[in-house]
């Protein structure tokens, strides 16, 4: 069972690598990278570019080195599961979630089931598939919606069995920060 930490965006809406922020006092995708290692997971592996990898400063981990640029999370995870072909179950992280926590991993973990080939949070109607579990078995369901042309997670989605775990509205485990706004207001939130 791996970790992954999706590192490889653009950040395009922040302005610069978002991943690299500080927030309580540690850049932000050492939130995601602490959650995974809590957990005794094995490889826990940072999926970016050659471009960001340098800095990275991280021992223990394994870098999985995305030859082509920005294609989004389908793609990335397409890579990581072909590249790491002794991995059945892969927990899935963005690298720009303050909020998420080894509470979190554990509460996901406990709903593997051979049934399922994911597992993914939901809050009502909204899921959560950035910050899920998904089983190797689903590579050739990954690689024929990829083929199909369609990057969104929730094609991919529709065609597995998926196990949905609920989380209260007010969970603030899947903040994610995608504008400078966005961080400002968390910073803001965590002050009070």
């Amino acid at each position: 069972m791996a970790g992954v930490v999706l590192a490889g965006g653009q950040s395009s809406r922040f302005g610069r690598p978002k991943m690299f922020e500080i927030f309580e006092e540690e850049p932000l995708y050492k939130k995601s990278l602490k959650a995974l290692q809590g957990n005794s997971l094995h490889p826990i592996i940072i999926a970016t570019n050659a471009e960001l990898q340098p800095n990275f400063a991280e021992e223990n981990v394994v870098f999985h080195i995305e030859t082509t640029l920005h294609q989004g999370p389908l793609v990335a995870l397409q890579n990581v599961m072909q590249h790491f072909p002794d991995v059945d179950w892969f927990v899935v992280l963005a690298s720009d979630m303050p909020f998420i926590d080894a509470d979190f991993i554990r509460k996901m973990l406990n709903q593997i089931d051979d049934r399922y080939e994911a597992i993914v949070p939901k809050q009502n109607s909204k899921i959560q598939p950035l910050a899920a579990i998904y089983r190797r078995r689903t590579l050739p369901i990954l690689d024929s919606v990829i083929q199909q042309h369609k990057r969104s997670m929730k094609d991919f989605l529709k065609e597995l069995k998926v196990c949905y775990v609920k989380f209260d509205e007010e969970c603030q485990t899947f903040a994610n920060i995608n504008t400078q706004q966005d961080l400002l207001e968390i910073l803001k939130k965590e002050k009070k």
